[in-house]
């Protein structure tokens, strides 16, 4: 997963993983949404096409949420320069502000 962008929300008190998959499907049913990676940083991916997408991490007392590209070749193809793309921009921010308004 290429990182692009990354807006940290702080909680007083994290839902577990589960917790938050089940969360983010519910707010986001037309996107798929999906945990990658291992322990102890697990991440969930809410991915709105085969090219923007936001992964959600949890750690302490954050919720980082990072800009992302979920389709491997693609990101690669477009490197650093999504960064610069509003629509991976305001599907970060879209994710980051339903987060900020549920957990703090």
């Amino acid at each position: 997963m290429e990182k692009l962008e990354n807006m940290i929300t702080k909680a007083e008190q994290l839902p577990d993983i589960n917790q938050l998959l089940l969360t983010l499907e519910g707010q986001f049913p037309n996107y798929k949404v999906f945990t990658f990676g291992s322990k102890p940083l697990k991440s969930i991916i809410v991915q709105k096409s085969g090219i923007i997408g936001a992964q959600i991490t949890l750690r302490n007392n954050e919720i980082m949420v990072d800009a992302c590209c979920p389709n491997i070749f693609v990101s690669g193809l477009l490197g650093a320069l999504s960064a610069i793309f509003p629509p991976y921009i305001n599907f970060e921010m879209m994710i980051t502000d339903f987060l900020k308004s549920k957990y703090n």
